[in-house]
């Protein structure tokens, strides 16, 4: 049975209509995958950026804690809470915070301790 050139350009007419239809779904498909990495990606950076302001608040706070302490040591002198040690080895935001809260207790611990005594000198 010989094709008429009609029947085949209906035939190849179908196929790329059909192809087409695939292509169309694959790249909704494709597009509603890479839409949906993005609004994660967005909340991600939201809690990120949430994550950092606390921490940065909580930091300055213990930072004002940690003045208060040494408030009456008046040959210990600071200019303000210290930039970020971007030379600092990488960590979480719990490790942070408790190596902070950590470097608190013993600055409390080293100022509460007795200071050394000299005796008098007699006159």
């Amino acid at each position: 049975m010989t094709e008429t050139a009609a029947e085949r350009y209906r035939e190849l007419t179908a196929l790329a209509t059909a192809a087409g239809k695939e292509m169309r779904k694959q790249e909704r498909d494709s597009a509603k995958e890479l839409g949906d990495a993005v609004a994660a990606g967005t909340k991600r950076k939201e809690e990120s950026e949430e994550t950092r302001d606390k921490l940065v608040a909580e930091f300055k706070g213990l930072w004002k804690s940690a003045m208060q302490i040494v408030w009456d040591e008046r040959w210990l002198r600071s200019s303000g809470v210290p930039a970020a040690d971007r030379s600092a080895p990488g960590a979480t935001p719990s490790q942070s915070r408790q190596e902070a809260h950590e470097a608190l207790e013993a600055l409390r611990d080293t100022i509460a301790k007795p200071r050394l005594s000299l005796p008098r000198r007699r006159k």
